[in-house]
């Protein structure tokens, strides 16, 4: 009687456990990228509902708006070497539902459904959308997918001082 009950109560232990459970931040791809928020577009993203892409071609960084107004930056060497961009880049923001405290936030640019590196495309709705599965997820909705995908966008911890913003896991 007792290994009945036993195996029962396991049995609705385990059941009730979500196999797609998902936490706040990922640690499935390395990311340390930090950027001063006084220069283009990087200003921008303190701004609710803004969000600014970001990738590393060789020493360049490359950036892309809401807007779609692209500019590159040229590294230094060391920089080139120290930044780590996850899985295809950043998008980083302000989203504008679900964050009271304003706060900036980070998803990766890759997409996690085809989770291979392909880039994700945003626009100024806060829309982030894969070309290759046609997921569509919600920037302002903490990285949601809007039409029956799974995984919910990459989202990494960012940090605030001073006039700079580091994204790092």
């Amino acid at each position: 009687m007792k290994r009945g009950i036993l195996l029962l109560l396991t049995i609705l232990a385990t059941a009730g456990c979500e196999k797609n459970s998902y936490s706040t931040f990922s640690n499935k791809y390395r990311v340390i990228f930090s950027y001063s928020t006084q220069y283009e577009p990087f200003n921008q993203i303190t701004s609710a509902g803004r969000f600014v892409s970001v990738r590393q071609v060789g020493s360049i960084i490359k950036t892309v708006d809401s807007d779609g107004n692209r500019k590159d930056y040229e590294l230094t060497e060391i920089q080139s070497r120290s930044f780590v961009m996850g899985l295809a880049g950043l998008i980083i923001g302000t989203p504008t539902l679900n964050n009271d405290d304003m706060s900036v936030w980070a998803y990766d640019l890759g997409c996690p459904e085809c989770d291979n590196g392909n880039r994700l495309t945003f626009n100024t709705t806060g829309k982030a959308s894969c070309a290759k599965c046609g997921g569509i997820w919600d920037m302002n909705r903490s990285g949601f997918p809007e039409n029956g995908k799974m995984r919910p966008l990459y989202r990494y911890p960012t940090y605030f001082s001073s006039s700079s913003i580091t994204v790092q896991n």
